[in-house]
């Protein structure tokens, strides 16, 4: 390894050690490491956030150029005391770090470290990308440089911020002095980096290194598949929570047990849904409740209102009534049952440019859902927050989203409850996977956005084009999606109600 570790470098290697020095090493497996559009999107909006907060520290000077260019002028900066620098840059001892806010404090002839984050507070432990590791991780090569680093903060999106009509970028952003806290972790860290610059640096490829079979399925590493050939593509890793049942998995993994089958139900606890799970595995057949399924459904008031949204969230908020990461509800499909034996009607909305679509959106409510009926969802909490939001910017239709908020039912919740489980759910109550299973004449993969990530982006990307082309295939795309998702709940409800 002939580049200097980063403080990303090094956050990866913390994470999954075996998955960093294959990213280093294997350039053959880059394609499985490319980014997707939503999390492309998400290093678009933390380069918003960095330069949002810089108007916190007028006069600063950028450091634009890279390696060791870039030492060369930070460290001419530094040396005048120009300040702040952003994007100070230092190499050494084999690590790099390029850090947001460099700024001279003249009352103690010292350097201040400022990180900036697009979170709604300041991240300690845990699977997020640890705020003060990343601090201790430049302190110690700035130390290293020579340079006097007084205190150390971390400037973070405020999350009771609601924006008015301007944005006011001091009252967007919080500072916390995090000082102490980066000062204590150095020692750690530094040993850390220590094992980061050896691990990495070895050419041949290391046996171990790797402990994501210790997680649950959405919290392993890239190269999961490459580093442990011997876990079965569905294993159990994908077991329902298995990931908040630490001692279970270790249980599993410590004895070779990753296929489902082999599981012995006789010598673990496991939840019922879990055991379940493993059940229609073995058999390949679902497991149905009718009775349990008919009293879930049978109270159910018509019309009955299949509804769903889709929603950008940045965060900076873009309109008046908006704080950091609101939702912005730019897209909702409608499926409307009036009787058992009506016809499906549709109503949509997609909002066309880059302006609050609330009222718009609002109006539609209005029109549309009536005083009576059932508003059925999937995930419920979602559009309910959606309603929480609408009523808050727009006080004039708080008894309408009221009355609403009294008319759901989430239909995940015949699945959640385990009244219907089958082995295509892989244990998931997701629609993503519930359709297909029940339903197969109807296909998310089919379609070219198949996901609320990539619906989010894709609806950015439309308002911000001009180009007329791309605008119009893209919201053809977009109604293609969410119509999909409010039909397919239509669909499973029909389907279960046909079996009592």
């Amino acid at each position: 390894m002939t580049r200097p570790i980063s403080k990303t470098t090094f956050q990866e290697f913390l994470f999954c050690p075996k998955n960093m020095w294959l990213k280093l090493h294997k350039p053959e497996l880059l394609e499985q490491f490319a980014l997707s559009e939503y999390e492309q999107r998400l290093a678009e909006e933390g380069n918003e956030v960095e330069a949002c907060a810089r108007t916190l520290f007028p006069g600063g000077v950028e450091v634009q150029s890279f390696g060791e260019k870039a030492c060369e002028e930070t460290a001419r900066l530094i040396a005048s005391h120009t300040s702040p620098i952003f994007q100070a840059t230092g190499i050494v001892d084999g690590f790099l770090a390029r850090s947001d806010v460099l700024s001279y404090d003249n009352g103690t002839d010292m350097w201040d470290l400022y990180e900036i984050k697009g979170t709604s507070s300041v991240h300690t432990s845990g699977s997020d990308r640890n705020h003060l590791d990343d601090l201790a991780f430049q302190l110690s090569v700035h130390r290293r440089l020579g340079v006097p680093i007084g205190r150390c903060f971390v400037t973070h999106l405020n999350s009771d911020y609601v924006r008015s009509s301007e944005l006011d970028v001091s009252e967007l952003f919080t500072t916390e002095d995090v000082t102490s806290l980066v000062f204590d972790r150095l020692p750690d860290v530094e040993a850390k980096m220590a094992a980061a610059l050896e691990y990495l640096g070895r050419t041949d490829e290391p046996v171990i290194g790797c402990e994501c079979q210790y997680r649950g399925r959405s919290n392993q590493c890239t190269t999961f598949a490459y580093s442990h050939p011997e876990v079965p593509a569905y294993s159990v890793h994908d077991l329902s929570r298995i990931g908040a049942s630490k001692k279970k998995l270790q249980w599993l993994v410590e004895r070779n047990i990753f296929d489902l089958i082999e599981v012995p139900l006789d010598e673990i606890a496991l939840s019922d849904i879990q055991v379940n799970q493993i059940n229609v595995h073995h058999r390949q057949t679902p497991m149905i409740s009718p009775d349990a399924i008919r009293d879930e459904l049978e109270p159910l008031q018509f019309p009955l209102y299949f509804l769903d949204y889709e929603t950008f969230a940045p965060a900076i908020p873009l309109f008046p009534g908006y704080g950091p990461f609101d939702k912005i509800p730019f897209q909702f499909s409608l499926h409307i049952l009036r009787t058992k034996e009506g016809e499906l009607e549709h109503v949509e909305y997609l909002h066309p440019d880059k302006t609050d679509p609330t009222e718009s959106v609002a109006v539609l409510l209005h029109e549309h859902i009536g005083a009576k009926g059932t508003i059925i969802a999937w995930n419920k909490s979602f559009e309910m927050d959606v309603h929480k939001r609408i009523a808050y910017r727009l006080p004039q239709f708080a008894p309408l989203i009221e009355r609403m908020q009294g008319m759901f039912y989430d239909l995940k919740d015949v699945f959640h409850k385990q009244h219907y489980v089958h082995p295509d759910f892989k244990g998931s109550v997701s629609i993503k996977y519930v359709l297909p299973a029940i339903v197969p004449s109807l296909q998310y993969k089919e379609l070219s956005i198949h996901g609320g990530a990539q619906a989010s982006d894709a609806w950015w990307t439309m308002v911000t084009s001009d180009m007329p082309e791309e605008r119009q295939l893209i919201a053809k795309d977009l109604k293609t999606y969410c119509g999909l998702d409010t039909y397919a709940m239509y669909a499973i409800w029909k389907h279960l109600r046909e079996l009592w």
